[in-house]
């Protein structure tokens, strides 16, 4: 089974979205949602998605989000 998950970057801040594996539970490759935009993104036997909205205090830091 696969879910279907639409991340919308609103309020001009990003989103940064991470896949967890399955059975390691490791981080996969970060992708950032640009603000005021939206990607899809699927989500496929049993697995996780982590999903973090930017904060200002993040960017005005200078994290990357790498």
């Amino acid at each position: 089974m696969t879910t279907t998950v639409i991340v919308k970057a609103n309020h001009g801040w990003p989103v940064d979205v991470t896949p967890i594996g399955i059975e390691t539970r490791a981080l996969g490759m970060k992708t950032r949602v640009a603000p005021n935009t939206e990607q899809t993104f699927y989500a496929h036997s049993g697995q996780d998605l982590l999903i973090h909205e930017v904060q200002p205090t993040d960017v005005d830091a200078g994290v990357s989000g790498d």
